[in-house]
């Protein structure tokens, strides 16, 4: 799992930090930033639940070609 923000989309609401401290964070504006990029699958479903919470819709989650049963 690979997780973006595009700071051109973030409102700088804290959800994320809010929701998945382990994961998020923000900086000193406001913004939300990425701390863990590839957090254990334990934290997954908190980041796809912060994914559709995000009120500016600006993070994405990528899966990796092994997590989604691709070639290994």
């Amino acid at each position: 799992m690979e997780i973006r923000i595009d700071r051109d989309k973030c409102v700088s609401g804290g959800v994320c930090a809010m929701f998945a401290p382990q994961v998020f964070d923000q900086d000193d504006d406001g913004m939300g930033v990425v701390d863990n990029a590839a957090p254990a699958e334990e934290l997954a479903a908190a980041v796809r639940s912060v994914v559709w919470r995000c009120p500016g819709h600006a993070i994405s989650v990528h899966e990796q070609e092994a997590e989604r049963g691709g070639p290994r």
